[in-house]
């Protein structure tokens, strides 16, 4: 056993079954040598301590078969060990009553019941054995063709010695020769049982311990050797038997290997290099030819000098054979590294082929085969429970286009290594490509789901340290819940769709599928179609609504709002064409077509009423449009085709569009550059921050209708708008009330401090005839 193993292997420790194992095995050689001169006890009393320890073992051997971390096949070893002691007990019992019968029994006599209860223990344990699964390298046929040669090879050389020391050393084979032929061939399956189990040491199979099989393998000695040749070198009285005294020390052997694979239960064994050959043969011949040589030496003369050119030209052939064999065996070493390397080459090139090179976690590829074989165990109306959820980081992109790619891997690799904390080990967390990440939820309900989504977020809350800076991350979720006949693709798409429903909702949360979500997204695309055809059909107009200063309500400049009449809808507004718009990225088309035609009007109005035109005029830009590349220049490039001035042009933006920075952030750097103003829109609905009035370079600040709406009555309303336009004006913006709909509203505005504002109260917005007829009725009154 490896270093290593070892100090993960639990140390020995005195336990009560060993203690009273060796307490046993020291009564029974005190009771041995107390009945050696003479019977002093009762014959029974001589087997008792034999029975308790083969009772003691095989309680050892069947607690060790239930330690957890112990494989199927291990555990049924270890439950054959035990039955093979209940075996052994019957038969200790047998003797027992035999010799009580028989007072003058000879220790090595068994009736055929007791006789078959040994064999049958030694045919059960060779059984479980030989069942292992042996080394993979070679058949399970060839490793059973030569445990048999050796076997037999055992077996021959036990008989050929037994035979000579009752003919010789006991002199009492005519006497005794049937009587003993038992005792050979029970001495000869103890050392048949103890190759058994050296052979399964060596065999490389993992789950039963190896130094627990060499102590099974010495107990099978002890117990064949000693019981066996025992008898047969000392002169035993009846009544007294080997047995009562190696029995108990075999079976001490027997619950050591137990306690010790209980230990290293779930430890994994180290890989051992096999010996090309065996040494079982080459010792039987070694021994046989050292007993050859005793009985020639008898002889003398001839005899003795053919034994000895035997002998020699055997030795010669068994070295020239085992050079041969070691020769083999280191190319078969070679081989089997060469073999490994190969494999384990073909391993990563799997791995590769299944896992993402980034986060190691599993690929698309691999997700679906998962998923395909997480859906088959599931079955239609299996009851099973399986659940698909999809995970998109927010505004990832961002990260990348301002920090580098750099930055944005190492962030990949943490949201990677989260999301495998936050689910359990059978669970699959796969990335998909780029931010998308998937993951497989078995055996878990639609709310048990959810908290494992809600544990994501939650974790996903704690900022990112990427390369030196320190990241917050928002994702969005879809999940998708298994029914009858699902496919993975059909599972993918739900999920799909519901974390597009999720990001819809305001991002950095998680969304179920339902069937509603279908129906909207048919509604989507379906209106998405008919925005295009809008786009190329000229059926998209703009109004004006008028900023104005207060109190007296003079017109300042105006905001763009576009309109569209669907020939069959009638009025969309905007709130429900703009979303599906940004989704379907139209936004981009439409919104440059916006900002040429505003631009082109706001030009000629310049050139019609000179200083009595709108001293601005303000267009809204989308998230999206501000992420698109080039969206500077495109500004720049309508600026100059309509020859407007660009210090006169207000883009209006949303918190949210500029909150998390980036390339929005910068793309609004580029248009100050330009000379263009920025205006924050709906301020205090989205992710209201005062450090972005620090980092976005706005000039004018939008309060959001919600806060004047109840200014006149509410003091909340009230407390509001004054810290609000206290803070534009220490920072030096222009602040401008929305939705002003009272002369109340406009006069408690005026009285905290606003000197702009719009709304219906002062102008709904203006079709550009309108606005033209309110500028010449102006300039006609200023005249």
């Amino acid at each position: 056993m490896t270093t290593g193993e070892e100090r993960q292997v639990e140390r020995l420790r005195p336990t009560p079954m060993l203690i009273t194992a060796v307490a046993v095995l020291v009564v029974s050689i005190g009771v041995f040598v107390a009945n050696y001169a003479a019977q002093r006890s009762q014959v029974v009393w001589g087997w008792m301590p034999a029975m308790i320890g083969t009772a003691i073992a095989g309680w050892a051997c069947w607690r060790t078969a239930f330690t957890p971390g112990l494989d199927r096949v291990t555990r049924r070893v270890w439950r054959s060990l035990a039955v093979v002691c209940v075996l052994i007990v019957l038969g200790l019992a047998g003797d027992a009553r035999f010799t009580v019968l028989n007072p003058g029994r000879l220790d090595q006599q068994h009736d055929v019941p007791t006789s078959i209860c040994y064999a049958l223990a030694m045919m059960v344990l060779l059984w479980a054995l030989l069942r292992l699964p042996m080394a993979k390298r070679e058949s399970k046929d060839r490793i059973m063709v030569r445990f048999l040669l050796d076997a037999a090879t055992i077996s021959i050389t036990v008989g050929i010695f037994s035979w000579y020391l009752l003919l010789q050393v006991v002199n009492a084979w005519d006497a005794e020769g049937p009587a003993a032929v038992p005792v050979i061939m029970l001495m000869a399956l103890g050392l048949v049982g103890s190759l058994a189990f050296v052979k399964v040491a060596l065999s490389g199979f993992g789950g039963v311990d190896r130094i627990a099989l060499r102590l099974l393998a010495a107990a099978a000695a002890v117990g064949a050797v000693g019981g066996g040749l025992f008898p047969l070198l000392f002169d035993l009285h009846p009544g007294l038997s080997g047995s009562q005294m190696f029995v108990p020390a075999t079976l001490l052997f027997v619950a050591f290997a137990a306690d010790r694979q209980r230990r290293a239960a779930g430890v994994p064994q180290p890989e051992r290099r096999r010996r090309p050959f065996s040494v079982v043969p080459y010792l039987a011949v070694a021994a046989t030819d050292a007993l050859l040589l005793t009985v020639s030496s008898q002889a003398g003369g001839a005899v003795l000098t053919v034994a000895l050119a035997a002998v020699l030209l055997t030795a010669l052939v068994v070295l020239r054979q085992v050079n041969a064999l070691s020769e083999n065996g280191r190319l078969l070493g070679r081989v089997d590294a060469n073999l490994v390397e190969l494999n384990g080459y073909q391993r990563r090139l799997t791995h590769r082929a299944t896992h993402d090179a980034l986060t190691d976690l599993a690929n698309r590829t691999l997700f679906e085969q998962q998923t395909r074989a997480a859906l088959a165990e599931t079955g239609a109306g299996a009851g099973n429970t399986l659940s698909l959820a999809l995970i998109d980081l927010d505004d990832f992109k961002a990260i990348n286009d301002r920090l580098g790619h750099a930055v944005g891997d190492a962030l990949l690799v943490v949201v990677a290594q989260r999301l495998r904390e936050a689910v359990r080990e059978d669970d699959v967390v796969a990335r998909l490509g780029g931010d998308e990440f998937g993951l497989l939820l078995r055996g878990l309900r639609l709310a048990e789901a959810t908290e494992v989504l809600d544990r994501i977020a939650e974790s996903l809350t704690r900022p990112v340290h990427a390369l030196g800076y320190d990241l917050l991350v928002k994702a969005s979720i879809g999940l998708a819940e298994v029914w009858p006949e699902a496919s993975p693709q059909e599972l993918l798409r739900r999920a799909d769709l519901a974390m597009y429903a999720a990001k819809e909702r305001g991002k950095g949360r998680h969304a179920v599928y339902d069937a509603r979500l279908e129906q909207d997204q048919a509604a989507d695309a379906q209106l998405g179609a008919e925005l295009r055809q809008a786009l190329d059909n000229g059926d998209f107009t703009l109004v004006y609504q008028p900023i104005v200063a207060l109190p007296d309500g003079e017109w300042t400049s105006l905001e763009t709002l576009i309109r569209w009449k669907h020939p069959e809808r009638g009025f969309i507004g905007p709130d429900v064409f703009i979303p599906i718009a940004e989704r379907t990225g139209l936004i981009v088309p439409l919104g440059d077509w916006i900002l040429r035609t505003a631009l082109r009007q706001a030009a000629e109005w310049q050139d019609v009423f000179g200083s009595g035109a709108p001293g601005e005029i303000g267009v809204n830009v989308s998230a999206r449009q501000l992420r698109e590349p080039g969206f500077a220049a495109d500004v720049r490039a309508a600026l100059a085709d309509s020859g407007f001035d660009p210090e006169k042009l207000v883009v209006e933006v949303t918190e949210t569009a500029v909150f998390d920075g980036g390339v929005a952030l910068d793309t609004l750097q580029s248009l100050v550059t330009l000379g263009v103003k920025v205006a924050l829109d709906d301020f205090g609905t989205g992710h209201s921050s005062l450090g972005l009035l620090r980092t976005c370079p706005a000039d004018t600040l939008k309060v959001d209708k919600s806060f004047v709406d109840g200014i006149g009555g509410r003091s909340e309303e009230a407390v509001i708008a004054t810290a609000m336009i206290q803070i534009t004006n220490g920072l030096h913006l222009q602040a401008i009330a929305e939705g002003v709909e009272t002369a109340e509203q406009a006069e408690t505005l005026y009285r905290l401090g606003y000197r702009f504002a719009q709304g219906y109260h002062f102008s709904r917005p203006l079709s550009p005839q309108q606005v033209t007829e309110h500028l010449e009725a102006a300039r006609v009154l200023a005249v």
